[in-house]
């Protein structure tokens, strides 16, 4: 029996407290930063960081804005409408780096670390078994799709053209989304595509086409995206270091879920957020992952500063920024040094 009527009420307290209808003493649970990622179509690293709680563990919701075009995202992370980035360093983004853009490059998110990487050059199968264009020097008079004038595709035909001591001018380049090259390549309409998987797996599955060469023989740790920061994650560095834990963690078990067993997992994420008719697809696709660190590969072999070089050279860069004041590894290194702990 209770022996007044305040000590019944405490009581009455402690029990709606345990029950979570009332808080005693306790502060609210503080909610979890929301971060706008901003990236195109498709399957990537972000995906996994918020279906395996990556992020969430890092008290950070991020949420993917999904972009029509790459010349869309820099300008959208500039002004703020998205806090971090996934984008190819192609000619517009080393442009907006010049004119001073509010961002900078914090990593390295695909690269072409290991054969077969994410992309390579694609020839129609009839012409490949005729015999007609069986190596790179063949290419001469072909018609070659590539995805847009000063992005990477273009830039990886043009490398691979050097390398047999073409030019551009000795093939008909033509420019055109990723999915239509399957199209083009299939009715004729092109000879060659500069594409990436899933795309390649598709044109050998329904054998129309065979992959000439894999660009890693090319350009090894050439780096096909890097991720971006904005102002907001760049002034608090706490947010871009927890961001870069959960990315980094994403990354690394995308590099260890590559194959199967265990590749499965993956696929039934890719599977969720951007469903194809063979969910099979996914797991003979190649997966696009960064480094292990994170870190961008700046000045190194087939590094930043070789592909901005060679927009330049094409005139496609007119004025060049300054790299090193553009790129902060710091967030990866940090990352990395604290997942060792």
């Amino acid at each position: 029996m209770f022996r007044s009527g305040s000590s019944r009420r405490g009581v009455v307290a402690s029990l709606l407290a345990s029950v979570g209808l009332l808080s005693v003493g306790a502060s609210p649970a503080s909610a979890a930063d929301k971060i706008k990622y901003g990236l195109l179509a498709g399957p990537q690293t972000v995906h996994i960081g918020i279906d395996k709680g990556f992020f969430k563990k890092y008290d950070l919701d991020v949420e993917p804005i999904v972009f029509r075009s790459g010349a869309e995202i820099v300008p959208a992370l500039s002004t703020g409408q998205i806090d971090i980035a996934a984008t190819a360093p192609g000619a517009a983004l080393y442009n907006a780096l010049a004119r001073g853009v509010n961002a900078k490059i914090v990593g390295d998110y695909i690269v072409f670390e290991k054969l077969p990487s994410l992309s390579g050059a694609v020839v129609r199968k009839d012409l490949y078994d005729s015999g007609k264009i069986k190596t790179p020097k063949d290419l001469k008079g072909a018609k070659v799709a590539v995805t847009a004038r000063g992005q990477a595709m273009q830039l990886l035909a043009g490398k691979l053209l050097e390398t047999v001591g073409l030019k551009e001018s000795d093939v008909n380049m033509v420019f055109m989304p990723q999915p239509d090259m399957l199209v083009g390549l299939k009715s004729g309409a092109i000879d060659v595509m500069f594409n990436s998987d899933p795309f390649i797996t598709i044109a050998g599955d329904e054998k129309f086409g065979v992959e000439l060469v894999n660009m890693y023989t090319i350009l090894p740790d050439f780096t096909l995206g890097v991720v971006m920061y904005g102002n907001r994650v760049l002034t608090d560095r706490g947010l871009g270091l927890r961001f870069m834990k959960g990315f980094t963690e994403a990354n690394r078990f995308l590099r260890s879920h590559e194959k199967m067993p265990g590749r499965e997992v993956v696929v039934q994420i890719y599977q969720k957020h951007f469903p194809v008719k063979d969910p099979a697809l996914y797991e003979r696709s190649r997966f696009g992952t960064g480094r292990d660190t994170m870190e961008s590969n700046v000045h190194g072999k087939n590094g930043l500063s070789e592909q901005l070089k060679w927009y330049a050279d094409h005139g496609l860069i007119p004025t060049q920024p300054n790299l090193d004041a553009s790129v902060d590894n710091s967030f990866a290194r940090e990352a990395a040094e604290a997942l060792a702990k």
